[in-house]
């Protein structure tokens, strides 16, 4: 018989020789050797590759672990990135999950990637670059004309000559000495308006020509407008320029220049000399109009005037004994007349120091400056606040104060602090105190600016600059690099703002949370990134510590309810079982042991109840209530020692004074430290007596019939344990059938807000309202009765003789 032809190779192809028919018995014996041989090595191929696409697997898997930790997705999420990732790269899945995983598994001598940002986000970057390089560049203004030029440098120059002159004729000397831009003028003309509002000439250059420009001086005060008159026909003056001079929106004077013969000005030189008038017209009334030769200005004055700076200079005011009490305003330049004015009116540089500023300068300014008066110290006084409420100014103000000796004077400087000042110092203070440094990345050219606490965070200095983004990531530690990168992907790809947190490389204790969110531009394209970093180092460590005293909170909550619930298990074992209750002669008991629900623990309470058929006393039945000091499992474990230990001594006849003193030895010799107050009674019904002896506990109630009770009396000895070598003392009553006797320890009376004699008016009621036979109605009608639940735990033994 033939063997059937062997299957076609694996995936379509054609079968090797080893694969090919096996021959028939007749054909040479060594073909089916060949055939096997063809089978073992296609069987090879297939393991192995069974065996790469395990390898291919395992590292696919690694990668999607890894990308599940860093971004916190889950493993079908991950796989979606790898597959992306493939695609867009066109590389096989298996090398990209290689080269992830490789990526975050360096060789120790490369601890990091070479470079933070991957091929696709360096292309985002140049590609915004090359937008912004394609822009339209703003047309520059053209460079002015080399005439123009000089007349602006000249402008400049006898503008602060016209801020430092003295006098009238120093404004005319020096308009009549410009150079630049027109013929130097024959005369030069300051007329002023008086209060018949006629012009009165107050400071000239030059004595020719006087009526010329006094009637086009008076044309142009009319109109209020410039007059130029290129021909006068006036053989002194033929070409004259008048001017008015404003103080405000007042005319107040007029600026009048004349040449001898006939002039032609330039439109940049009409514009500039006609310009002259505005500071001519500043210094209006602040000069004298006495025709006095020039003198040489005051250098200290003319630096003030010449500063943009509130400047003031300011005189010692002092009383007869020589103390300097107040400053007046000797000197203000005009930007602190301005500021001095809006805070106290236009009359304030005519008054003192402490007139204009009492609260400021009596608390501060006054001190300080006296001082830098007589020891020559200069004073630095930032963020001088002026309180209009206080000093009655009509704006509040924030300013600098700087403040030098100046011969018997004192030089101020004010320079006031804007709001945005304000703000910035206030920002970068609260940068200071919660750890949080801000930050800009400029993608298009590529520049990044850094807050201070930025520099302090990274630990980098001002001097070395702020990183770009591209080389930002030598801060980010080797296992956080993924994430970062990725949240950066977000912001440049996607738009999307991003919170990530990262160790830093150098110091893989701190972190740092990077929040950050793009700015776009009129195309929508992002263009650059801004954001702060935060450090978080002693916030994520208060929440280790948090979450570790959370877990041994609830460690320790489920060890006390284990110990609570064992505790209750032993209880709920040593109290007596319903064949002990019943089977008591002569007599009907029933008990109650319950705690207290404000606790939720098991206390020290318990009870008990057992019967004697024979003994020194004949039949006799034993009533025991008790409460060891603490609770739970310890306390449980020492009643259940009394409890025995009651039984045991009981069993040997002694009578309850006696037990209770061999209890309180055993304690004392057992040195357990432990405290418990007992009553234990003792029932015989054939003489219907009942013995009793307490320590540490109130004594038992008796009922009549009727339900009236007392309170039995008899020793009350001190708790078991309390003291060594006590002699416990019993008492006697004799109780018929019908009567009862209750037997409960402190908690069913005692209350926090209430007194004991409260809770013993209760029990000695309860008869009159309740089954006394029924322990739990009996308790219920207690705490009722005193209007909140006991705040310990109890017990209560009901005992009622039967005659039998």
């Amino acid at each position: 018989m033939k063997t059937p032809p062997a299957q076609a190779g694996r995936d379509g192809e054609e079968p090797s020789a080893g694969s090919a028919a096996v021959p028939d018995s007749g054909a040479d014996p060594a073909q089916p050797q060949e055939a096997l041989a063809g089978v073992v090595a296609r069987l090879r191929d297939e393991l192995a590759g069974m065996r790469r696409a395990m390898r291919n697997r395992a590292v696919i898997e690694q990668a999607k672990g890894m990308l599940v930790e860093r971004l916190g997705v889950g493993p079908d999420e991950a796989f979606d990135h790898l597959v992306r990732l493939s695609q867009r790269t066109n590389i096989k899945l298996a090398e990209v999950a290689a080269a992830l995983v490789g990526a975050t598994a360096p060789a120790p001598e490369t601890e990091r990637p070479a470079a933070f940002l991957d091929d696709e986000l360096d292309q985002y970057l140049a590609h915004a670059r090359r937008r912004a390089a394609d822009r339209p560049v703003p047309e520059q203004p053209r460079a002015r004309q080399p005439e123009v030029e000089a007349l602006q440098a000249q402008h400049q120059l006898l503008s602060a000559r016209i801020t430092t002159a003295r006098e009238y004729p120093q404004l005319a000397e020096t308009v009549a000495e410009a150079t630049v831009g027109w013929p130097p003028p024959a005369a030069v003309s300051i007329l002023l308006r008086d209060p018949a509002d006629q012009l009165q000439p107050v400071g000239g250059y030059g004595n020719d020509g006087a009526a010329p420009l006094a009637a086009t001086a008076g044309t142009a005060f009319e109109r209020s407008d410039t007059v130029w008159v290129a021909d006068s026909g006036d053989a002194a003056l033929r070409s004259v320029l008048a001017v008015p001079l404003s103080a405000g929106t007042e005319v107040v004077g007029v600026l009048a220049v004349g040449w001898r013969e006939p002039t032609e000005l330039s439109a940049q030189a009409h514009r500039y000399l006609v310009a002259l008038a505005t500071p001519i017209g500043g210094r209006v009334g602040r000069l004298t109009t006495a025709e006095l030769p020039a003198t040489e200005a005051d250098p200290t004055r003319a630096v003030l005037d010449a500063i943009p700076t509130p400047g003031v200079l300011l005189g010692p005011v002092r009383d007869d004994e020589g103390r300097v009490v107040d400053f007046r305003f000797e000197y203000t330049n005009a930007a602190a007349a301005a500021l001095l004015t809006a805070l106290a009116g236009p009359d304030a540089t005519d008054r003192t120091l402490l007139a204009v500023l009492p609260d400021t300068g009596s608390r501060l300014l006054l001190g300080e400056f006296a001082r830098v008066l007589a020891d020559g110290e200069p004073a630095r006084l930032g963020d001088v606040t002026i309180d209009a409420a206080a000093d009655g100014t009509e704006e509040s103000l924030v300013a600098r104060i700087d403040a030098t000796r100046l011969g018997d004077g004192v030089l101020c400087l004010w320079q006031r602090r804007s709001t945005a000042e304000e703000l910035h110092d206030q920002l970068l203070q609260a940068e200071r105190i919660g750890r949080l440094g801000s930050f800009r990345w400029d993608l298009r050219t590529g520049a990044a600016r850094w807050s201070p606490e930025m520099y302090r965070l990274l630990g980098r200095t001002e001097e070395q600059g702020a990183l770009p983004l591209s080389e930002s990531g030598e801060y980010v530690h080797a296992d956080d690099w993924y994430a970062v990168q990725e949240a950066i992907r977000g912001a440049l790809l996607a738009g999307r703002a991003f919170t990530v947190e990262h160790r830093l490389a150098d110091a893989p204790a701190r972190r740092l949370r990077l929040s950050g969110e793009p700015e776009f531009d009129s195309d929508g394209a992002v263009w650059a990134i801004r954001g702060t970093a935060q450090d978080v180092t002693e916030e994520r460590a208060v929440e280790s510590q948090l979450r570790r005293a959370q877990e041994a909170l609830a460690a320790q909550k489920q060890r006390l309810r284990a110990e609570s619930q064992a505790a209750a298990t032993m209880r709920d074992a040593l109290l007596p079982t319903d064949p002990e209750l019943t089977e008591t002669p002569g007599i009907a008991v029933s008990g109650l042991c319950r705690s207290s629900e404000a606790t939720g623990r098991v206390a020290g309470d318990w009870y008990d109840v057992f019967a004697l058929r024979s003994g020194p006393a004949g039949a006799s039945t034993y009533l025991v209530v008790g409460d060891v000091t603490g609770s739970g499992l310890a306390a449980t474990v020492a009643a259940a020692r009394l409890r025995n230990a009651v039984r045991a001594y009981a069993v040997l006849g002694m009578d309850p004074g006696e037990l209770l003193s061999a209890l309180n030895r055993m304690i004392g010799e057992l040195g357990a430290g432990q405290l418990a107050t007992l009553v234990v009674a003792r029932y015989q019904p054939a003489e219907h007596r009942m013995q009793w002896a307490a320590a540490g506990q109130a004594a038992p109630l008796r009922y009549a019939p009727d339900g009236t009770a007392s309170v039995l009396t008899g020793p009350l000895g001190l708790p078991v344990g309390a003291a060594p070598d006590i002699a416990y003392q019993q008492a006697a009553v004799d109780l018929p059938p019908g009567e009862r006797l209750l037997l409960y320890t402190d908690g069913l009376v005692v209350r926090r807000d209430r007194t004991l004699a409260s809770g013993l008016e209760a029990l000695l009621h309860v008869g009159e309202h309740v089954d006394l036979g029924d322990p739990v109605a009996l308790v219920d009608h207690v705490t009722a009765t005193l209007g909140s639940a006991p705040d310990d735990d109890l017990s209560v033994v009901v005992a009622t003789p039967t005659g039998d």
